[in-house]
C-alpha cells in the first residue's frame, strides 16, 4: 500500500530535537515501511509543492497531521484520513467542524483521546469510521540502568516549561524534583539549581533512566498518555501524572501514580505520592521497562494497519 503523510513544513523531519508531531509522522512512518508499505512524507510550507508531490506519488493512503493543508484533500481519489496530533480540538472546535461539514465524510478520523471522539459523533460521523490509534515510542534508543540509577533519589519533570504543565507550581517545595525542557515560562525559575537546563535527544535517551520516575501534572494534555510518559516507562521510570495526563494507560499498576486536581496544591500529599511511587518504581524497573515496550511504534504501527 502506498501511503502519504502530509505534515505542517513547519517542523523537521527527520525530528532533530523537541517536538512530538514530529516524531509521530517519523516514527509511524518508518515502522509502516518497515512492514512493507511505500511511504512518503511531504513536509512542505508550500501549497503548491504540497500538490505536486502527492499527484507524482498517487497513494493509495492520504493521511493528514496537523491540519496544514487541508483544502487539498478533496484534490485526491484516495481513501482520506483525516488526525488530530496537534491537539487542536481544544482551542479550534469550529475549525474541525468547518473542514469536516464541508468535504471529509468519506474519510476515517483518527483520533488520540476519546473526547476528540464525542466531537466527531456529536458532528454526525459514523462511529465506524472514527479510529482511536495510540502514541507509541523507540524503546530501542533507551539506555538501561537496572541496578543503580545514579539520581534514583530524584524525579524528573519532563518537556518544554510552560503554564499549562504548571512546573513552577512545584519548584522550590521540597519535592526532589529536577526539571528539564526549554523554559517559555515567566513564573518558573531557570536560575533555580532544579532546572537543568535543555537535553538533546541523545542526552534524553542516555540520561532519563538515571531518575526514579517522572513528574507530569499538566493542567491539559494531547496524547494517550502523552509521549514522555511513554518514554520514561521505557527506560524504566515509575509517573505520576495529573488526571488530566492519565488516559490511555492502566491506573491498576502500582507505578502509576494520579493525583486527583483538587489535590494537586496539596503538597504534602503530592510529595507522599511523589515518594512513595518513586521508591517501588526503583524496586521493579523491569515490570516497568516490559509494559513500556508494548507501545513501541512497531505495535502502534500494526495497528494502524488494522484499522485502515
Amino acid at each position: 500500500m502506498k501511503i502519504c503523510f502530509i505534515a505542517p513544513g513547519e517542523i523537521e523531519i527527520p525530528p532533530k530535537n523537541w517536538g512530538a508531531l514530529e516524531n509521530v509522522v517519523w516514527s509511524l512512518s518508518n515502522e509502516l515501511e518497515s512492514l512493507g508499505h511505500e511511504m512518503l512524507i511531504v513536509n512542505d510550507l508550500n501549497i503548491n509543492d504540497t500538490y505536486k508531490k502527492i499527484k507524482k506519488f498517487n497513494p493509495d493512503v492520504l493521511h493528514l497531521h496537523y491540519g496544514k493543508h487541508w483544502e487539498l484533500m478533496p484534490e485526491f481519489n484516495c481513501k482520506k484520513i483525516a488526525t488530530s496530533y496537534d491537539g487542536s480540538f481544544e482551542v479550534s472546535h469550529q475549525f474541525h467542524e468547518f473542514i469536516t461539514r464541508k468535504y471529509l465524510y468519506d474519510c476515517s478520523f483518527f483520533c488520540l483521546r476519546e473526547f476528540e471522539k464525542d466531537f466527531f459523533l456529536k458532528l454526525g460521523i459514523s462511529p465506524s469510521k472514527i479510529k482511536i490509534i495510540p502514541l507509541g515510542t523507540n524503546p530501542d534508543l533507551f539506555k538501561i540502568n537496572l541496578l543503580d540509577p545514579s539520581k534514583k533519589d530524584r524525579s524528573i519533570y519532563l518537556g518544554k516549561i510552560d503554564d499549562r504543565k504548571r512546573q513552577f507550581c512545584f519548584q522550590k517545595k521540597g519535592m526532589s524534583i529536577d526539571f528539564v525542557g526549554p523554559n517559555a515560562s515567566p513564573k518558573f525559575d531557570s536560575l533555580d539549581e532544579s532546572y537543568i537546563g535543555v537535553w538533546t535527544e541523545k542526552q534524553k535517551f542516555e540520561n532519563l533512566t538515571e531518575y526514579g520516575n517522572l513528574v507530569l501534572l499538566s493542567i491539559s494534555e494531547n496524547g494517550n498518555p502523552p509521549l514522555v510518559c511513554l518514554e520514561a516507562m521505557c527506560a524504566g521510570l515509575g509517573i505520576v501524572v495529573s488526571e488530566a495526563s492519565n488516559e490511555g494507560i492502566d491506573l491498576n499498576r502500582k507505578f502509576i501514580s494520579v493525583i486527583p486536581e483538587d489535590k494537586i496544591n496539596d503538597l504534602q500529599f503530592l510529595k507522599e505520592k511523589i515518594d512513595s511511587n518513586r521508591e517501588y518504581s526503583i524496586r521493579n524497573r523491569s515490570e516497568i521497562i516490559e509494559y513500556g515496550h508494548q507501545r513501541s511504534w512497531l505495535n502502534v504501527a500494526k495497528i494502524y494497519e488494522k484499522l485502515l
